[in-house]
């Protein structure tokens, strides 16, 4: 009989690194989780952890070579046993709406994948608040999710040469609004003029991890007029939820 692995759980990578994880597959549950404990581990001040980076199930910690990195490792482990991390904790977030205009090359593809029509893959998009799962690939870039299971499908078997910035793509139950123009394997199913990065904004970084965000159909002309906007968001509106 396979023994279930149990989780949280804590394991070495390479010679300066923890990674405690919280589940094998993406759930909102699991991702709470490893955000939260992130989260408190950021602001924990531990002895020897010299950094702290979320991904979509589990939390990488830098150690310093230099400490006790075994002491420092069970101080870690400590922390990751001292609470129930999968119980959600209540507290204030953001709220993100993002226009977008639902023409994009794969558009018609992805809703035969899913089994609906264009119209009913655009509304189920538009009723569905998704979260930041994490951050990553490029400066400030989100990964969004979950979708309903029907989107679970496979990214592309070939790769699209380039996909614009701003585009939002498919793939795996989660949207991705791309950063920089890119190749993916991602399906290009709408344009936003959201811009996850930009330098010049107070906060360069648009979205935080564990943001919620729904997106709003507009039309061809009202995207491309959205392009100048000067604080790069597109006619997006952010609220904070309390």
């Amino acid at each position: 009989m396979t023994q279930q692995t149990a989780f949280p759980n804590l394991s070495y990578i390479g010679v300066d690194g923890v990674l405690v994880r919280f589940g094998a597959t993406v759930t909102e549950k699991v991702n709470r989780a490893a955000l939260a404990f992130h989260a408190h581990v950021s602001t924990a001040d531990l002895d020897g952890v010299l950094e702290s980076a979320p991904s979509l199930t589990a939390v990488y910690l830098r150690l310093d070579i230099f400490g006790d990195v075994e002491r420092t490792s069970q101080s870690i482990e400590a922390e990751m046993r001292a609470q129930d991390w999968f119980v959600p904790k209540s507290a204030a977030g953001r709220i993100w709406t993002i226009p977008c205009c639902f023409d994009g090359p794969d558009l018609a593809e992805t809703a035969k994948l899913v089994g609906l029509s264009e119209r009913a893959a655009i509304a189920e998009i538009t009723q569905t608040q998704v979260r930041v799962l994490t951050l990553g690939f490029a400066p400030g870039q989100p990964y969004l999710g979950n979708l309903p299971e029907r989107w679970n499908f496979p990214r592309l078997g070939g790769i699209t040469p380039n996909v614009p910035a701003c585009a939002l793509v498919a793939a795996v139950s989660q949207l991705v609004i791309f950063a920089n123009d890119t190749p993916t394997g991602w399906r290009h199913i709408g344009d936003t003029q959201f811009h996850d990065f930009k330098v010049d904004r107070p906060e360069p970084f648009a979205f935080r991890a564990g943001d919620l965000v729904q997106f709003a159909v507009v039309g061809r002309i009202e995207i491309d007029a959205l392009a100048g906007a000067s604080d790069g968001f597109g006619g997006a509106t952010c609220e904070a939820l309390t």
